[in-house]
């Protein structure tokens, strides 16, 4: 099993800007005639079984934190840091067309993970938590475009003061807020996040924004297109 434990750049291979340059051009390139699937394990002399993602990330029909057809026939993986100025872009720019070309269509099942970066954005961790808090109460989406819409506007960089944040978007929201500040401060909360993120770095999955679609990984706020070619080819 590979594990990463250092993660040192946000979104480290996604085009540094939205216009057409050299490198988005290949690597939209590399994404869509060379997509790089998950590593195999190593080998050894009694190799394990790899576990099914939908074991190792608990993916159920009833998800909270997924959108479309359970039955699509495409599933995308979206690994993803609130704090991240690609996962960002990528709400901004992306999803909202995968969403209505892709997941309405019934083409793609869309299901969010968290990899929060937490060696170099400090909030991350503390806002993944309040996502999940607030998929326990079936808001996950509202929270999660809340946190994308408002960041480094109204929160961002100072966990203390961010989770009083959070806590009043949740009231905003219409979440229970008590129930909600409740999961944000206890231990086990956070912990579910950690053993998340550390599923994704032992697949190699050390970056945001990344993808997981239909078993290939993407790498990076690509844009719109490099989705729609892969799910093509399935």
């Amino acid at each position: 099993m590979i594990l990463v434990f250092i993660l040192t750049a946000c979104g480290s291979y996604a085009p540094p800007v939205t216009s057409e340059t050299t490198e988005e051009l290949r690597q939209t390139s590399i994404a869509n005639n060379r997509p790089p699937t998950i590593p195999p394990l190593p080998p050894g002399p009694t190799p394990t079984p790899r576990p099914a993602l939908n074991e190792v990330f608990d993916l159920r029909d009833d998800d909270p934190r997924a959108l479309g057809d359970p039955n699509a026939p495409v599933l995308i993986i979206e690994f993803t840091d609130f704090e991240c100025t690609f996962c960002q872009r990528f709400f901004q720019e992306t999803r909202p067309q995968i969403l209505s070309e892709l997941v309405e269509t019934g083409k793609v099942r869309l299901v969010v993970r968290d990899l929060p970066l937490t060696t170099i954005h400090p909030s991350a961790l503390v806002a993944a938590v309040a996502a999940q808090c607030a998929a326990d109460q079936g808001q996950f989406f509202p929270m999660y475009e809340r946190l994308f819409s408002s960041h480094q506007q109204e929160w961002g960089g100072v966990p203390q003061r961010d989770r009083v944040v959070f806590g009043e978007f949740a009231d905003q929201l219409g979440l229970d807020g008590a129930t909600f500040r409740a999961c944000l401060d206890d231990p086990e909360s956070e912990k579910a996040v950690l053993n998340e993120m550390q599923a994704a770095l032992a697949l190699g999955i050390n970056s945001t924004p990344n993808f997981v679609v239909n078993g290939q990984l993407v790498r990076g706020a690509q844009p719109f297109r490099v989705f729609e070619e892969l799910v093509s080819q399935q």
